[in-house]
């Protein structure tokens, strides 16, 4: 249930950033958002959402 919680906050984190990126109009957010290192934390926390859910999947029918 962590690894599942964990990846919904950072996946949190990175929509939050492109809504303040868009809301600012910040080019240096927009720099930011679309950096690759944003990019991989959202591979990272779907990932971590997919193993999150199978684990409790998992927790439930055994």
């Amino acid at each position: 249930m962590t690894i599942l919680l964990i990846g919904i906050g950072i996946l949190g984190l990175v929509l939050g950033l492109f809504y303040l990126k868009d809301r600012l109009k910040s080019p240096r957010l927009a720099r930011i958002a679309h950096s690759g290192l944003i990019m991989r934390f959202t591979v990272i926390a779907a990932a971590m959402i997919a193993i999150g859910i199978l684990l409790v999947l998992k927790k439930l029918f055994s």
